[in-house]
């Protein structure tokens, strides 16, 4: 913690007196720190206005931003500063990862003041909604949960990695039902970062610089004897990846590479549970109008397409015959006519799952030869839905999710026994 600077006003805060602390991290975001700490600041005031710590981990910016972050913060606010040693990897867009370095520092943090617990906020919001901070710290300090996932307001086609991979796939292996597994604005209690901070709990996993620490997070929770509840936080004007852009390959490997590593430290555990259970929501529902997403169907199959015809070599390495042979039929569909069955696209997951794990080739090519399919299904869910009602797209995603749990035994037979099934 060498070269911490805190500012305080008034008559010092004694460690004791400390209920929460919130981080945000940063890497040369000095043209938007500022509006976001200072609306922070705001917020924890009114949520803990007798004792809150506001955490600015900096990993290593070369503008401004920590001198703008300094000056943006009311005097009455206790704003700590922590200089953190990160890799200096960008995440890559779209799907930002909660730098490790700058979590491990909010951690140490919120035990050396003895805080209740803390919060990590996603610096890239550009507005905060008042009361976000109470909806996340709330759970922890007066409803004992030890975790509290973001629950966000967002248009149907808009965080489509999400809806179409990561929640399905982490409520069908741990049987919590966290509708955003992926957020970025997450709090944990005392008991919670304590198991992450001592003992053996302390050795991190080394990719978490390269695949981001939320999925690892929020699956040891879910994995563990611990107590996860959903803050309804609204309309977040970010996005998480949903686009056919060039970056998808980088965002999709990111997402399944911290997923698909989970599964592999956790195969004890997800293989003993069969159902999902829905976890607690905290919080009034919040009215908002989320930004409209459009995704671009014809690119989407276009990408699919082509990767029926010039990925199948790689494809038969990880999928089964009747599964390429399904694919088949599908390319050959007409567009309006296309759509990717929810049972083929949860094998089609747990397929590459397995292959991860068994390194059928280069994880960086499998992961890469996914994401063809991952557009398949893509087009055809926006096909599906057309101009989406949220209630609608919701149950949609429910059954997708039904059928994820449903094929499950698939997956553990595959995992126990693999020479049994070879491609």
């Amino acid at each position: 913690m060498s070269g911490a600077t805190e500012r305080e006003s008034g008559t010092a805060v004694s460690p004791t007196q400390v209920a929460f602390v919130v981080g945000v991290s940063t890497r040369n975001q000095a043209e938007t720190i500022g509006p976001l700490l200072g609306a922070v600041a705001r917020d924890l005031g009114v949520a803990f206005p007798s004792g809150a710590i506001l955490l600015h981990a900096d990993c290593g910016s070369h503008d401004d931003t920590v001198l703008r972050a300094r000056a943006a913060v009311d005097p009455a606010t206790r704003l700590t500063q922590l200089p953190v040693q990160s890799d200096g990897l960008a995440p890559p867009g779209g799907v930002p990862g909660i730098d490790p370095a700058a979590l491990r520092a909010l951690f140490e943090e919120t035990r050396r003041v003895d805080a209740l617990g803390c919060a990590m906020l996603d610096s890239r919001v550009r507005t905060l909604s008042a009361g976000w901070i109470e909806r996340l710290a709330g759970p922890i300090v007066e409803d004992q949960v030890d975790v509290v996932a973001p629950c966000y307001l967002r248009h149907p086609l808009d965080g489509t990695l999400t809806s179409g991979i990561a929640y399905p796939l982490q409520r069908a292996l741990y049987g919590k039902q966290v509708r955003f597994p992926l957020g970025t604005d997450l709090a944990c209690s005392r008991r919670f970062l304590t198991l992450l901070t001592t003992g053996k709990g302390a050795v991190w996993p080394a990719e978490l610089a390269r695949v981001g620490s939320e999925a690892w997070l929020l699956t040891r929770a879910m994995a563990g004897d611990f107590r996860i509840g959903q803050a309804l936080l609204g309309v977040k004007d970010t996005a998480d990846g949903e686009a056919v852009g060039h970056e998808v390959t980088e965002v999709l490997g990111r997402v399944l590479g911290a997923l698909f590593l989970e599964m592999e430290r956790q195969a004890t555990v997800w293989q003993k549970i069969r159902r999902s259970v829905p976890t607690p929501m905290f919080g009034p529902p919040l009215a908002g109008t989320p930004e409209p997403r459009v995704v671009d169907v014809s690119r989407a199959l276009e990408s699919f397409r082509l990767g029926q015809r010039s990925l199948q070599e790689i494809w038969g390495m990880v999928l089964s015959p009747a599964e390429l042979l399904e694919l088949g039929k599908l390319a050959g569909r007409s567009d309006d006519a296309f759509r990717m069955p929810d049972g083929l696209w949860a094998r089609i997951v747990y397929d590459f799952a397995l292959a991860h794990r068994l390194r059928v080739m280069t994880r960086e090519h499998l992961l890469a030869a996914f994401v063809p399919l991952y557009h398949g299904w893509l087009a055809g869910f926006a096909l599906e839905l057309g101009d989406p009602d949220p209630a609608a797209a919701e149950r949609r995603i429910e059954e997708l999710c039904l059928r994820f749990e449903s094929e499950k035994p698939y997956l553990i037979s595959r995992w126990r026994w693999p020479d049994r099934f070879s491609p």
